[in-house]
């Protein structure tokens, strides 16, 4: 059977349990449990972490109940977290919310050497949005409606594929402050973003976006404010948003092979081009090293 033919057989199979069922499904396709696979190959059998992502899975026999690690670079974990974050943006924080007033938020933060300086970074800008936001909705009660519901989100580069990137990311990276220095062109650069669903209200995707940059987020290709797709519905949309934003990818080239290509190769034993296990275990470290590391990556701004 093709690889294409496999995963449209595990989908129709998926789609006949009901959804507490499916949360206990305890099997990953091959790609996932190659991911999962890494992870702990990352983490190594002295780290605190690779015990409770090992025992993922496994089954409570006194309660019967499917063990979870809450680790979100486990694909098991972040597949039940897109669904919790499905099940919040649908009924609660956009229900009824139609496809004109909603749009898809791009925002991206200073790439740096150093992953310590991310938390401080983030936490700038989410004082820096909601000050924003606050401001305009005193200025104009349009703004009243405006809520945003996002996720942050990390890529890595090495420090000598600058020159290689595509114009506008490279005039984004130059903007945002590319590291002047590195110990070797190898050296890895965290670019840190944000993904996020606007709910607009009576405001525009250019009136968030222009607002945004006029509050600090001016660099070329930083702000991206693109609205639903019309021609889709909005629950295809949200998901789609939000299987995007929590994707959790530690692989230098998914973005570049197109799906055929994936389909096609992976059959034919496609090497996949994973990061390297130092810049793994950093950034689960970094991920769970405060609370739950899925709530940390989680940013609201409510409508009034």
């Amino acid at each position: 059977m093709s690889y294409e033919r496999m995963r449209e057989f595990r989908a129709a199979l998926i789609r006949v349990f009901e959804p507490w069922e499916r949360r206990q499904i305890r099997w990953l396709s091959p790609g996932m449990q190659a991911q999962r696979a890494q992870v702990l190959a990352a983490l190594g059998m002295m780290n605190p972490l690779y015990e409770r992502m090992a025992a993922c899975g496994d089954m409570d026999e006194n309660r019967n109940n499917m063990r979870v690690c809450g680790v979100p670079l486990c694909p098991r974990c972040f597949l039940r977290r897109r669904g919790k974050e499905t099940g919040r943006a649908l009924g609660h924080a956009f229900a009824g919310v139609a496809n004109d007033q909603l749009a898809f938020l791009t925002l991206l933060l200073e790439p740096t050497l150093d992953l310590s300086r991310v938390d401080p970074a983030i936490a700038a800008t989410k004082r820096r949005i909601r000050n924003m936001i606050a401001y305009q909705r005193g200025q104009n009660p349009r703004w009243n409606a405006v809520q945003l519901t996002g996720w942050w989100e990390m890529d890595r580069d090495d420090y000598g594929d600058l020159t290689g990137f595509g114009r506008n990311k490279r005039l984004a990276m130059q903007g945002l402050g590319w590291p002047l220095f590195a110990k070797s062109h190898e050296s890895t650069v965290w670019r840190p973003h944000l993904h996020g669903i606007v709910g607009l209200g009576e405001v525009t995707a250019q009136e968030f976006a222009d607002a945004l940059r006029a509050r600090g987020h001016g660099a070329p290709y930083q702000v991206n404010v693109k609205p639903f797709d019309r021609d889709r519905s909005v629950v295809r949309n949200i998901k789609g948003v939000i299987r995007y934003a929590l994707k959790f990818r530690i692989e230098r080239d998914f973005k570049g092979a197109s799906q055929e290509n994936c389909v096609a190769t992976r059959g034919l034993g496609f090497v996949r081009s994973w990061w390297s296990q130092e810049d793994i275990r950093e950034y689960v470290e970094w991920l769970m090293c405060k609370r739950s590391g899925f709530e940390r990556l989680r940013f609201v701004v409510r409508a009034l």
